[in-house]
């Protein structure tokens, strides 16, 4: 069985990149580059305005790409004060 690719890697942001247009569409991905390990994001409307909190992902496991684990990444970050995205509200 294949390891997981690191979630710094350049493959890990394109596989994510991929799974949140899947998830949320016309929305943008902002990546936040403050971070010590791992990798964070915001989400980005047409409008501009913030439609997530920051979120993080310290390691890749098997279910970290799957669309209910981002769903609830996402929601767990917190709600912006634009508010979540269609789709994703609690």
């Amino acid at each position: 069985m294949p390891s997981a690719v690191p979630v710094s890697s350049p493959q890990f942001r394109t596989q994510l990149l991929r799974k949140l247009k899947n998830l949320v569409p016309g929305h943008k991905v902002e990546f936040v580059e403050a971070v010590r390990s791992g990798i964070a994001f915001r989400l980005k409307d047409d409008r501009g305005r913030f439609r997530s909190n920051i979120v993080r992902i310290h390691r890749n496991a098997v279910h970290t790409l799957e669309a209910t684990s981002l769903r609830r990444s996402i929601c767990g970050a917190g709600v912006p004060p634009a508010g979540l995205p269609r789709g994703l509200s609690q």
